[in-house]
This record gives structure tokens, sequence and C-alpha cells, in this order.
């Protein structure tokens, strides 16, 4: 699957911020990633799968028929990935520092949905924001922010 997205994300031009993005490749990069999250522990909750699909159907302003392929693309897929590496390679070459932001944001909101962070999911996303430099202090902002959007639910 990484070797897919990698080729999706050498497709993409050039943008401001991926919420502008009509890219529909950009939305299939972010619903692997937060498949990844939503499913590092081996089990999907209805919690973070209905988190995932508002997450993408908000951020890229899908309706739920497109959104709902999306994520049902990127959960069978997920198997196939291989390496975090070369996908968060090419997240470097293509994103600015508010789109890693985003990203990892994102990330934490999957991740918050079920009310438990689990050891995996931590990993997970730390790793994708060392991979993709995003600075510490804005990991944990996005984790603070996630946090808080959960709490305000």
């Amino acid at each position: 699957m990484l070797q897919q997205i990698r080729k999706l994300f050498e497709q993409i031009g050039s943008g401001a911020d991926v919420e502008v993005r009509d890219e529909k490749d950009v939305r299939m990069i972010s619903a692997a990633l937060l498949a990844e999250v939503a499913t590092v522990d081996q089990k999907l909750d209805d919690r973070e799968r209905q988190t995932l699909v508002q997450v993408l159907q908000q951020h890229y302003r899908l309706d739920a028929e497109t959104t709902d392929e999306l994520v049902e693309n990127a959960l069978a897929h997920r198997d196939e990935a291989t390496s975090l590496y070369e996908f968060t390679q090419t997240v470097n070459d293509q994103f600015n520092e508010k789109d890693k932001y985003l990203l990892v944001l994102q990330m934490w909101q999957v991740a918050f949905s079920d009310d438990v962070i689990e050891a995996f999911e931590e990993h997970l996303i730390r790793r994708v924001a060392e991979l993709i430099y995003l600075p510490h202090g804005l990991f944990t902002r996005a984790r603070a922010e996630a946090r808080a959007m959960r709490k305000d639910r």
C-alpha cells in the first residue's frame, strides 16, 4: 500500500494547504494513515471508525458515499503496508509544516475517539511525527488539541 501511496504522492502538484487541494490522492494518503491509527491495535472500534469518517468528511468536504469508499479502500489495503519511511519521505517532500501538523492532529483525533490511547497508537503517531520532522512542540500541541476536542463532545 505504501508503494501505491508513494506513487500517488509523486503525481500531486504543489499546493498551499491540504484543505484547498482538490486531489483525491491526498485524501487517500490521509485515509491510509488514519486507518493505520484506527487499526494498529488489531481492532477497529466503532468510535474510531466514526471519527475516521468524520475527520475525512469534514477536512476534505466529502459526501458520505465518497468518504465511505475512501475509508473502505484504506481499510482493505491496510495489510499491504510494509514501511512508514518511504511514505513519510514523500510527506516531507510535499507537505509544509501546517499540513504535517494537521495530519498529526487528525491521527490523534482518531486515537482519542475511543477514550483510550493504546501504546501502539501513541508509538505510531510519534514515529510518523518524527519521520516527518514535526517539531516536538507541535506534536504535543496536536495531542492536546485533539484531547480538548474530544472533551468538548
